[in-house]
């Protein structure tokens, strides 16, 4: 058997696999308080045992092997997991499963590479629009890593002229996340995303913010394809509106493809972390027979 992990901001996203990569068991937890959380994932996979596991955490968190505090989340917004040695915490709890640890975008730039949009591609830019906004990028079937993971949710951006809002984030004013990600939305409105009529003006701003950041994103990492994910954009016609942004924002700056093709809705919905996170610990026999099956399914 082998356990995969979404941890994200709102919500923890717990499953269960069988030795085809078939998940067969699954369970959803709030993201209360860390000890919370850990104690509720301890007790799924001790009834639920794996000899694997993977995970996609939220971040910002540290993914330095060598260093004592890897596993740790840093400088998340989230106050109550500031500093947590999240990934200590659960190894130390299930002793003799293997753990495998990345971010919770760039598990979900691996499904979509794998299993999703990614297919027949060498590249895909993966970002989540939820609680904050991140992105993975995924080269030649790998994350993109340097010092540490990318966070393409604080790049700053040129504030739309009708909108005084300077955004949500405590770390810079007018950074993509504190300007587009859902508590922007209740930041500016008092209301959430879910409440505002599809024409309110709210979304001609995130649009319009999420448009520049493809732009910088495309010039910077010239992706295959561009995936947008999370909670925000089930909003009707953001992606259209998205794209409409980008296209008068890039001028046709660079070649691309049509971009109903190039910024997609991911493939696989709102699976595409959780098989991200269970991509990072199969083996290659698996991982090979899951894409068998997953190209099986969407033929039939």
């Amino acid at each position: 058997m082998y356990g995969a992990i979404e941890a994200g901001g709102t919500k923890f996203n717990l499953s269960l696999a069988n030795d085809r990569g078939k998940i067969i068991k699954e369970k959803t937890l709030a993201t209360g308080s860390p000890q919370e959380v850990l104690d509720q994932i301890i007790s799924f996979y001790r009834k639920n045992p794996v000899q694997a596991l993977g995970v996609g955490l939220f971040g910002p968190v540290d993914l330095d092997p060598s260093r004592e505090t890897f596993g740790c989340l840093l400088k998340t917004p989230k106050e109550a997991w500031r500093n947590y040695p999240f990934y200590k915490k659960l190894s130390q709890a299930l002793p003799g499963t293997k753990l495998a640890l990345d971010t919770d975008v760039n598990v979900a730039g691996l499904g979509e590479y794998y299993l999703g949009n990614g297919l027949g591609k060498k590249s895909l830019l993966y970002l989540t629009i939820g609680t904050g906004i991140g992105g993975g990028y995924i080269l030649k079937g790998r994350p993109l890593q340097g010092l540490s993971h990318p966070e393409m949710g604080h790049i700053l951006l040129r504030p739309h002229p009708q909108d005084s809002f300077s955004g949500t984030c405590p770390y810079h004013d007018y950074c993509l996340e504190g300007m587009a990600a859902g508590p922007s939305i209740y930041g500016r409105y008092k209301k959430f995303g879910q409440d505002l009529d599809p024409n309110h003006e709210a979304w001609t701003f995130l649009a319009y913010y999420l448009a520049q950041a493809l732009v910088s994103y495309t010039v910077v990492l010239r992706p295959d394809q561009i995936t947008l994910g999370g909670g925000v954009m089930h909003s009707p016609n953001l992606l259209t509106r998205v794209r409409e942004n980008f296209s008068d924002l890039f001028h046709n700056y660079l070649d691309l493809p049509p971009l109903e093709d190039y910024i997609k809705p991911p493939r696989l919905k709102d699976r595409s972390g959780i098989f991200g996170a269970l991509l990072l610990v199969l083996d290659e026999n698996t991982k090979k027979q899951l894409i068998l099956d997953s190209d099986l399914e969407r033929e039939n």
